[in-house]
């Protein structure tokens, strides 16, 4: 015979798990997008991966050639970022519902974990399950 607090638990695991199976499912897809970008002139076209590395980079004709280093460095910096965002914005679609609220994944991926949140988290959520 299970106690009521045996039987929270065992449903309280059976969360956790599913949780696990969801994110594991969408850090799978996480891995599959990919975002592109194109200048207004269409000059140099961007593409990232989920994470906003740059995977490819392309020009257009031979115009760019002849432009300013600066002026093409510009226009690089512009579209990579413009790809980047739209990259995000793919991964936060992905992840939205399966991330607790308030977790900023920008700021996630550019400073890793606020461990003391998630303790924090962790410690609130465990005050559902004692009596």
């Amino acid at each position: 015979m299970f106690s009521p607090l045996h039987n929270e638990l065992n449903d309280a695991i059976g969360e956790l798990r599913a949780r696990q199976e969801q994110l594991a499912t969408a850090f799978g897809k996480v891995g599959e997008v990919a975002a592109s970008a194109t200048t207004k002139d269409r000059l140099v076209r961007a593409t990232v991966d989920g994470q906003g590395r740059l995977t490819e980079l392309a020009f257009k004709g031979q115009r760019w050639r002849e432009m300013a280093p600066k002026e093409l460095c510009a226009k690089i910096v512009e579209v990579v970022a413009d790809a980047q965002g739209k990259a995000a914005a793919s991964v936060q679609e992905l992840m939205t519902g399966l991330i607790p609220d308030g977790v900023d994944l920008g700021r996630l991926r550019e400073t890793g974990p606020d461990l003391d949140a998630m303790i924090d988290s962790a410690i609130a959520d465990a005050g559902r399950w004692s009596r």
